[in-house]
């Protein structure tokens, strides 16, 4: 019973965040200068689902992210290739894919990571 207690409205914003967050981070205009990082910083950015993911939900964020994260990853992959965006190949896209999807899990890791230390300072 993992997606039990997951909260579908939940999962559908997490997912819009997700795509909002996919376009602005790979196709948002960044150059490709030899000294810009803004592709490398910009996978960070995808905690922000995660965390938003993990905060709405309390039971299971980590599912509710993770869901979110997977159903949203191919229909960002569709709109680019219809949109013409993709002109990587189609390994190096599937890496930052993956990418995206752990960064968005490891959000809703470190939302549960804080619940657990303020609930044992609580309890203190």
């Amino acid at each position: 019973m993992l997606l039990y207690s997951v909260r579908w409205p939940g999962v559908v914003f997490c997912m819009t965040l997700y795509c909002a967050t996919f376009f602005l981070t790979r196709y948002g205009g960044a150059e490709d200068a030899p000294g810009n990082t803004s592709e490398q910083t910009g996978l960070l950015l995808f905690m922000l689902p995660g965390l938003v993911a993990a905060l709405i939900n309390r039971y299971t964020p980590l599912a509710q992210a993770l869901l979110a994260a997977v159903a949203a990853t191919p229909c960002c992959l569709l709109i680019g290739m219809s949109g013409g965006l993709i002109s990587s190949a189609p390994l190096q896209e599937l890496a930052w894919m993956t990418s995206a999807i752990f960064w968005c899990g490891f959000g809703a890791l470190l939302v549960m990571l804080w619940r657990t230390l303020a609930a044992s300072h609580i309890t203190r």
